[in-house]
């Protein structure tokens, strides 16, 4: 699919990747509808991430979960979605190690599944938008890079995990804005936790972010750092449950829910 097609209904990218007609990054489809990282658990685990989930929620806000085990509806995020078909790439995890990558698994689907979505950093891009800021995720050709930092997360049992930060380069008063935008919403990952030198939070080399695209920071500007959702995923691969589900890195679940419903009206 063409990622400038004109597509402005959820429901039709969900209908097209369920389809198998597109299988590439959401980022930057249908502007101003939250899009979710996905973790698919059995429930042997389900409470501890899900305890996990509410302890650290500035970097996993957690929007929705199944119902019931094994239900692969998520009907908060969408009437119709079906959660084993309407990502366009997942990851099969087994032990925390890496064995596939798919475009649907309702041939792996277990009775004992709980689905977890968690809000990706792309909701606050849209209040950032209308603050004036032009934004890196307005394609899927551009993702922000992101980093493992050394800001610890509160561990829940077997879930734990440094802090995954993505960067934006701000000036002075953009970095202003960009703060009281976030304090007047309550999207996630509004306010950031760093801006300065990246080496105090861990980072040592900004050119070479752990996942996304490195960018070009102008001499005038400051790299600014906010914590996503795949802090949540990270957490899992060192958790190492016998089976876990995740989606690819900006393959995520397209919602039927404005993320205008975040924001402090």
């Amino acid at each position: 699919m063409d990622p400038k097609a004109s597509l402005t209904a959820p429901n039709a990218i969900r209908e097209m990747i369920r389809a198998g007609d597109y299988s590439g990054p959401t980022n930057g489809f249908v502007p101003g509808f939250t899009q979710c990282n996905i973790v698919i658990l059995p429930k042997a685990y389900a409470f501890d991430f899900q305890k996990y989930c509410q302890n650290n929620h500035d970097c996993c806000p957690l929007l929705a979960t199944s119902i019931n085990e094994g239900d692969f509806r998520l009907d908060p995020l969408g009437s119709n979605i079906d959660i084993r078909s309407d990502v366009p790439k997942y990851r099969v995890l087994k032990d925390g190690q890496l064995v596939d990558e798919v475009t649907n698994i309702t041939k792996i689907w277990r009775t004992d599944f709980v689905t977890f979505a968690l809000a990706s950093y792309v909701a606050f891009d849209y209040v950032l938008n209308s603050f004036g800021f032009d934004t890196s995720t307005s394609s899927p050709a551009h993702t922000l890079p992101m980093y493992i930092s050394d800001i610890p997360s509160q561990p829940v049992g077997p879930f734990k995990s440094n802090k995954v930060v993505c960067l934006r380069p701000m000036d002075t008063k953009e970095i202003i804005r960009a703060i009281q935008a976030g304090s007047i919403s309550r999207v996630p990952h509004g306010i950031p936790v760093h801006f300065g030198n990246p080496a105090d939070i861990g980072i040592n080399n900004l050119s070479k972010p752990n996942f996304g695209d490195p960018i070009f920071i102008p001499e005038h500007k400051h790299p600014v750092f906010w914590t996503t959702s795949l802090t949540a995923h990270l957490a899992i691969t060192r958790a190492a449950p016998e089976l876990c589900i995740i989606n690819s890195p900006q393959h995520m679940l397209v919602t039927d829910r404005p993320d205008m419903d975040l924001l402090i009206q």
